[in-house]
């Protein structure tokens, strides 16, 4: 997240506006330059976001219920899980 400092005049102006900060951390992660100091989301622009979310969205909806294990900082393994609540015991990390 960006979380920028806001001036006062910018503060006023998001309620104003009705926009909310999160909006502000939006637009600075997905909108594009226009100028030195300034930010636009096209309809392009917004279009490229809205189809790389919904790729994720597929993403996450094909890994529901995977398992991933992981010991210290590698990835061990791998596999599907369960649907159901997993009755995996505790995996013990030994170090290499």
């Amino acid at each position: 997240m960006i979380d920028l400092p806001t001036t006062h005049h910018a503060q006023k102006r998001i309620r104003q506006r009705g926009y909310q900060d999160a909006d502000i951390n939006l637009l600075l992660r997905v909108a594009e330059t226009c100028g030195g100091d300034a930010f636009r989301l096209t309809t392009q622009a917004a279009q490229r976001e809205i189809k790389r979310l919904k790729s994720e969205i597929q993403q996450i909806e094909r890994l529901a219920g995977s398992i991933v294990v992981v010991c210290g900082s590698a990835v061990v393994t791998v596999h599907h899980g369960e649907k159901s609540a997993s009755r995996r015991k505790k995996e013990i990390c030994y170090e290499n």
